[in-house]
């Protein structure tokens, strides 16, 4: 981390040049039938870079998928992904099939761990760029104007790669979040949010995950499972994680703008439990006339101001707060304000937001602030809410550092007292 951390300072290379320095390589394992587990994974979770939307969630599709794969002529891998700095793990699967008549695509996806790598662009190329209907949306082209000379095909990787940092990482945020967490360490509990096993998105940086009551009534709560789509197990497994963790990164700015607001369950009118219901799941759950009835009689909506969805905001800091050790530190992740249309467009929320964030971190020990705005540059920024491979690595790095000062801090500290 620290060879990295130089030479992306003291270098001045592009996103593309860094990329072509980390040494990726990406191996295709083709014995898919024994990796079957990740490979359902990938085809069920994954959605930001699922060009075909194809999933293998019911029987019938598992058997469907079990049949395909039989198919004489079929070609299908797992991509396994490492660079100078760590391993990736397996990332991305397809499934394709070539005749003398062309190249149907029936899987192509990949986890958004590698996204701005060029990994699923090296594959289309790898697999002689198939002409397939994506079906989106997509966080990614196939079809971009740049080689991806950058990635080597290997056989197999050495096996003495070391981890980065050997900390216990707590995260909660969006998917995107993943690519931070890599570089600040292999060992980690990622709350992240994801697709359920009907396709529904289920949001984890949630202020109701964090505060709701760990309440007995939770584990078979239909308005739990089936409408907001968390269960009690990962609340109780998050509450264990921030416990246990070296370091926590929240990012909870989208439970902010949402106007989905809802109340369920409990022995009070209205509801004692809240949860905020991503727009994408909404608009699934309103598609099925007797589930949204069943919502409608089982989910209370909640009009709360901006400042009442700040203050609970804070309230799940401090909850987290709470729950870690006094020397482990928080860190916070701040929105974007200054850079993108989105931003533009819902300027004031991300100002409160960054006003809010900033201001528990000022009043709580050991809490540290992560202002984007002015820890990246311009062109580091992909959209108001994702940023480059180069832009991940540095809130990453910004983590690091920082940890690695309190950690010596606190060594110095003990040792005077000794």
């Amino acid at each position: 981390m620290e060879q990295k951390r130089h030479e992306r300072e003291n270098s001045g290379l592009s996103n593309t040049d860094f990329l072509r320095q980390s040494g990726i390589k990406i191996k295709i394992i083709t014995d898919v039938e024994n990796h079957m587990d990740r490979v359902l994974e990938i085809l069920n979770r994954t959605n930001q870079l699922n060009f075909t939307k194809e999933r293998a969630n019911t029987e019938a599709e598992r058997k469907a998928l079990d049949q395909l794969l039989a198919v004489s002529g079929m070609h299908a891998g797992l991509i396994h992904v490492q660079d100078r700095y760590g391993d990736y793990g397996v990332v991305g699967f397809f499934c394709v099939r070539t005749k003398f008549s062309g190249t149907t695509v029936h899987h192509f996806a990949f986890s958004c761990r590698t996204l701005n790598m060029g990994v699923e662009q090296w594959v289309w190329d790898y697999l002689n760029r198939p002409e397939f209907k994506v079906v989106g949306p997509v966080a990614s082209q196939l079809n971009t104007p740049e080689t991806v000379d950058w990635i080597t095909e290997v056989p197999d990787f050495d096996a003495d790669l070391s981890n980065a940092v050997d900390r216990r990482l707590c995260l909660v945020g969006g998917c995107d979040l993943l690519q931070v967490s890599f570089y600040c360490g292999t060992n980690r509990d990622e709350f992240v949010n994801k697709q359920d096993d009907q396709g529904k998105l289920v949001r984890y940086d949630d202020v109701g995950f964090i505060l709701n009551e760990r309440h007995k009534s939770l584990r078979h709560s239909n308005p739990l499972r089936s409408f907001v789509g968390q269960t009690l197990d990962d609340m109780l497994a998050f509450d264990k994680s921030v416990a246990e963790a070296d370091l926590t990164l929240l990012s909870l700015y989208f439970s902010v703008p949402s106007d989905l607001f809802f109340s369920y369950g409990g022995e009070t009118w209205g509801g004692d439990y809240i949860a905020t219901i991503p727009p994408r799941r909404f608009k699934k759950l309103m598609s099925v006339p007797e589930t949204a009835a069943r919502f409608s009689k089982e989910m209370y909506h909640r009009r709360f101001t901006l400042e009442e969805r700040l203050d609970m905001t804070r309230a799940a800091f401090a909850r987290v707060s709470g729950l870690r050790r006094p020397d482990a530190p928080l860190f916070i992740l701040s929105a974007v304000s200054e850079h993108g249309e989105q931003a533009k467009r819902t300027y004031e929320i991300r100002k409160g937001y960054n006003a809010m964030c900033r201001s528990f971190c000022d009043a709580t020990p050991n809490a540290h602030f992560i202002d984007i705005d002015t820890l990246l540059s311009a062109d580091e920024f992909a959209d108001s809410d994702h940023y480059t491979r180069t832009g991940y690595f540095k809130i990453a790095d910004f983590v690091n550092k920082r940890a690695e000062e309190i950690l010596q801090s606190q060594l110095t500290i003990r040792a005077v007292v000794a």
